[in-house]
């Protein structure tokens, strides 16, 4: 058998090899991504819903102004008002090979109040979460055990000081 032969065979089946694995690949993607269905619901602008279910899990995301802060499990500044401009979601992730599954609740409220009085409050009200100051005068708290993280954000915004609240981890935490 000749150089030229072996080199031509050898060739040959690289490019036999290639096309299975781009077929396969072709295959592997058209399996997967018909399997996959996105269902939105709620008007545009208002509350929206939309889920994806995949061979793997299922997510929901949940844009919505009537989240309750209550059930978020933390400290609420008095008086403070949800921001209802769409500044409220649900997500839920459910991983069904890995049996887990994932929750984050977050609202963003607002007040007169000033600032300091603001962070004030929450160092007072929540003396277990971590505090720190971010860039341009923000300031976050953070609470985290397990799987379970809630996170206080304050910062001021056109005159007002908005507070966003997040309970992140399992459902039955938050």
């Amino acid at each position: 058998m000749s150089a030229h032969r072996v080199v031509a065979a050898i060739v040959g089946a690289v490019l036999v090899l290639g096309l299975l694995a781009v077929g396969g690949l072709v295959f592997a993607a058209y399996f997967f991504s018909s399997r996959v269905h996105v269902t939105r619901s709620g008007a545009h602008g208002g509350d929206q819903t939309v889920r994806v279910d995949t061979p793997f899990g299922r997510v929901r995301v949940e844009k919505n102004s009537e989240v309750d802060p209550e059930l978020l499990d933390m400290p609420l500044y008095p008086e403070a008002k949800v921001v209802n401009e769409g500044h409220s979601a649900r997500v839920d992730l459910d991983l069904d090979f890995a049996d887990k599954a994932f929750r984050i609740l977050a609202v963003e409220m607002e007040t007169p109040d000033a600032f300091d009085k603001v962070v004030a409050f929450y160092r007072q009200a929540a003396p277990d979460f971590s505090f720190s100051e971010k860039a341009g005068g923000k300031v976050e708290l953070l609470w985290q055990k397990g799987g379970q993280k809630k996170v206080i954000g304050i910062a001021e915004r056109q005159g007002k000081t908005r507070i966003a609240l997040a309970n992140i981890g399992e459902p039955e935490g938050n």
